[in-house]
């Protein structure tokens, strides 16, 4: 029974969206408002309200720009989330339980998403148009979803490749004449120059979406797709794709839906699709313009020079934590220390390292600080919570940094000084500083710039439409930054006076410069296989020069914001259900039916599963009901019925009733790289035997606790490797059943330790449970191979552990004190990714673990007996209907000691 509610926790808290000890970006403890206009509720916290208006009138247009696109308009209201909780740039949309999106306000700063539209229209249109395309049904589905509501198999466009998805939203968002949008940005053309060298991936690659590069492939090859199809097969080919499979009962029949427009099914028009991006893209050869390579990794991030020729960078091999690697000159690198992958550095004038990266603050925030890095590499917390995401010194030993607020950029002091504040929609993407002078990039009403601020006042150097951003002063009086001038990312620099200089020739284009020194720059560049760090040796003179443009001062912003009242934020009107499904359960004469819905609100802090079925033979009311706030307090319920015994004619003769609840609170404290929790909960199982004729009961089974559980997280897992590759986490459990009247009365207690290890690319990975109870106490369990997934909330009264090799239920396996030890050594073998089109499976990593356990269990004041199992799984990556993943344990185990013996077994998950 304690595995059953286990399991059942597990089957509904996908829904909820993530690990309990997860950051929520949603502090229930703000006052959250809403404004409700024609087609959208948009709930924020107070202190975001003129955001919130802005939000809701650029959603306005966007909606009715799309909804005429694609001809259809959602019937309800769009519940869209505004969140101030992260230094990062992104958005989400799903259309269950109800059509909804959460658009965070901070804007890009680098990579892919700059290009020139402002920020909040980029995200919103691409996120609402995911929203009008996955709504958008007719024939058999939207018939289905006006029975059962919104279910997923009713929405057939959210049933697709992701890059089908995600390419059509690109697409959508993208004005390649205007430079808005992703498709055809600079990035994006450097992304595919790259892929052109290496040679473009196939449509099965692409489907499974697996770890390789590039990272983005989605965005990246749907988007482009798209505009081949719109340019290949006219202006109507893209909505018509849409359409065609807008009525589509039969899920994933992605293969042959184009051929109503294109007369082609998948594999043949990615063929054609293969020869048209040869024919866009071709092949530019590298050039020695673009420097000496120095490192090649999976990650290589902020570059930088000290006076005296120390390099600086942080590298990632996407297996272990991050690192800040120093090499001195004529040295070789050294890691200095572990940081984050989105870690930034900055030196000093007189070389010493600045670190911004993010930390969780108030346990709901994700916000970059400052750190002054020593020379042995430990860490002085320069600020707490600051949302300092770029800073640079200056000469009086002060800190600028840009710090962005409800969606608005400001440059500033450590001291708190304002020295610059962004218009609204104005985006700043990179600060200099020399002298008194401080200089940024910024992106405002269609044009970036360079603006020098000093003395108290703004002046525009250079502003124009190409993109700019990591502003770095020279030697001289010169200003460097990375620019994308004829549409590829090359170092520009520009002098007092207006001219431009370009000093590289990137094939694929430049992503991150170090300031000058002695005539020296380190970048990093765009390639097909992770960063490639470079050195520059600046010539004489450089490749090209031109003038640039007169500056000017960019218009002030038409404003988008919409001059409505708002209201308390309820979530009533977002978790009533929106969709049921049929139960029925015909079986040993029982005759059961019933309906199962879910739901959760708007802001995701109430989240509900339930199942209820009316068994007609015994009038006996059975089902699930899940319950779960703010990831932190939930509640289990379940009450099951089994036939036991059933007469000649079929009648039920005698049946047992299984009831089981658990709850559990929690408090918490959360870090990037520690999580603590505590919190207590209570827990009951019962099973009664119920006899028929003649009426009789018996309880065979029937254990309560009240427990308090504590434990600590610092488990990192990271983009390649085989599960959490480093930390530890430690989960305690002290329960009771004194005084509560049930079969059992004694205390236990519980501490599970699992610590990881990197080995290079392998993980070690150990775990020690060890179980204590008292005479009276429910005896514990060993045996058996079931797998120990992560869950949301701990797990009260459990007593089965595992050890494979042996049979759960064994007497030498049974006792009031237990101790099971794990050593395994799990090994990715390949990443095949490779999904196939008809039937949609497909296969991403394969995985080899090896293990050991030893485990006992015994009676008070006796001595353990040790059992040893062996043996090795095979595990595999599944994906089904291109959206599906599951992990597939095979193993064999052979139990070494008495009662053990040789099994084979497939699960679901690692073992822990």
């Amino acid at each position: 029974m304690k595995r059953l509610l286990a399991l059942a926790l597990l089957a509904w808290l996908p829904t909820a969206a993530a690990q309990w000890s997860e950051l929520s970006f949603v502090d229930p403890r703000l006052r959250w408002r809403t404004i409700e206009t024609a087609g959208f509720q948009v709930h924020f916290a107070e202190r975001n309200r003129e955001q919130a208006r802005i939000v809701a009138g650029i959603a306005e247009r966007a909606l009715a720009r799309h909804a005429a696109l694609l001809r259809w308009k959602p019937t309800s209201r769009i519940h869209v989330v505004v969140l101030d909780s992260a230094d990062f740039s992104n958005g989400l949309a799903s259309p269950i339980p109800f059509n909804y999106s959460m658009v965070f306000l901070a804007p890009p700063d680098e990579g892919e998403l700059l290009q020139n539209r402002e920020w909040l229209e980029l995200v919103l249109t691409h996120e609402l148009f995911h929203i009008v395309h996955m709504d958008k049904a007719r024939g058999a589905p939207l018939g289905l979803r006006n029975v059962f509501g919104r279910i997923p198999f009713v929405f057939p466009n959210a049933l697709q490749p992701r890059w089908i998805i995600e390419g059509l939203a690109v697409h959508a968002e993208s004005d390649p004449a205007r430079s808005y949008g992703r498709l055809g940005n600079s990035t994006f053309e450097g992304m595919m120059r790259a892929e052109a060298a290496r040679g473009f991936r196939p449509l099965a690659e692409i489907n499974a979406d697996g770890r390789g590069f590039p990272l983005n492939r989605d965005y990246l090859y749907g988007s482009y797709f798209f505009a081949f199809l719109q340019e290949r097969y006219g202006p109507k080919a893209v909505t018509d794709f849409i359409e065609a499979y807008s009525d589509n009962v039969i899920p994933f029949r992605v293969h042959s839906n184009p051929v109503t427009v294109t007369r082609k099914n998948m594999d043949a028009l990615w063929a054609e699709y293969q020869g048209w991006l040869v024919a866009r893209f071709g092949n530019k050869a590298p050039s020695a313009a673009e420097g000496e390579v120095l490192a090649r990794d999976w990650a290589l991030s902020s570059p930088a020079l000290s006076p005296d020729g120390t390099r600086w960078y942080i590298r990632f091999d996407g297996y272990t934590r991050a690192q800040l690697v120093k090499q001195a000159p004529g040295g070789k690198p050294e890691d200095l220390r572990g940081v984050e992958q989105d870690a930034r550095l900055t030196l000093s004038p007189n070389g010493n390292a600045v670190l911004a990266q993010p930390e969780i603050c108030r346990n709901y925030n994700y916000y970059y600080d400052l750190n002054l890095v020593a020379p042995n590499g430990s860490l002085k917390r320069l600020s707490d919570c600051g949302r300092y995401r770029l800073a640079v010194p200056l000469d009086d030993g002060r800190m600028v940094a840009i710090r962005i607020e409800n969606g608005q950029s400001q440059v500033v002091t450590l001291e708190g000084e304002v020295l610059y504040r962004a218009a609204p929609g104005e985006s700043l993407t990179g600060v200099a500083a020399k002298g008194g002078a401080v200089v940024v990039t910024s992106l405002r009403n269609d044009r970036w710039s360079l603006i020098r601020i000093s003395g108290g006042r703004a002046q525009v150097l250079v502003s124009d439409q190409a993109a700019k951003h990591s502003p770095r002063f020279g030697d001289r009086d010169e200003l460097f930054f990375v620019a994308d001038y004829g549409k590829v990312f090359n170092i520009w620099s520009a002098r007092d006076g207006g001219r431009l200089s370009r000093w590289t020739d990137a094939a694929h284009g430049v992503r991150e410069i170090s300031a000058p020194q002695r005539g020296e720059m380190l970048l990093t560049t765009i390639e097909a296989y992770g960063d490639v760090l470079r050195l520059l040796k600046l010539p004489e003179t450089p490749i090209e020069q031109r003038s640039a443009l007169a500056p000017a001062q960019p218009e002030p912003a038409e404003t988008a914001a919409v001059a409505l009242p708002d209201r308390s934020y309820a979530p009533w009107s977002s978790l009533l259900p929106r969709n049921w499904l049929p139960l029925a359960e015909l079986a040993d004469g029982k005759v059961a039916l019933g309906a199962t819905t879910f739901g959760q609100d708007a802001l995701g802090l109430h989240q509900y599963a339930l199942a209820a079925m009316y068994e007609f033979t015994q009038n006996e009311l059975i089902g699930d009901l899940a319950y779960l706030y703010d990831g932190r307090h939930g509640l289990l319920v379940n009450r099951s019925m089994t036939v036991k015994d059933t007469t000649s004619s079929d009648k039920i003769a005698a049946y047992e009733i299984s009831e089981g609840a658990q709850w559990v609170s929690t408090w918490r404290h959360l870090a990037l790289n520690r999580r603590i929790y505590w919190g207590l909960g209570g827990a009951l199982e019962r099973e009664q035997l119920h006899q028929v004729s003649p009426k009789a009961t018996a309880t065979s089974q029937d254990e309560r606790v009240l427990g308090l559980v504590a434990g600590i997280d610092t488990r990192r897992e990271y983009w390649m490797s085989e599960g959490p590759s480093t930390g530890l986490q430690l989960r305690l459990f002290a329960e009771t059943s004194r005084g509560l009247h049930a079969a059992y009365s004694g205390d236990v207690y519980r501490a599970d330790t699992r610590v990881h290890f990197p080995l290079g690319h392998t993980v070690l990975s150990l775990r020690w449970n060890e179980a204590w109870g008292e005479p009276d106490a429910e005896p514990f369990q060993l045996g058996g191979t079931f797998s120990d997934p992560p869950t949301l909330l701990p797990i009260l009264n459990e007593r089965e552990f595992a050890l494979r090799g042996y049979t759960s239920g064994e007497p030498t396996l049974i006792g009031n004190r237990a101790r099971v030890v794990t050593a395994e050594w799990r090994i990715p073998l390949k990443d095949v990714d490779r999904h196939a089109m008809v039937p949609p499976i497909g296969l991403n990593r394969l995985a080899l673990n090896l293990f050991v356990d030893v485990g006992a269990a015994w009676q008070p004041g006796g001595d353990p007996d040790y059992h040893r199992g062996y043996g090795v799984e095979f595990m595999s990556e599944l994906r089904l209907g291109y959206l599906a993943g599951a992990q597939l344990r095979i193993g064999i185990a052979d139990g070494h000691d008495e009662g053990g013996k040789t099994t084979a077994y497939l699960r679901l998950g690692r073992s822990f």
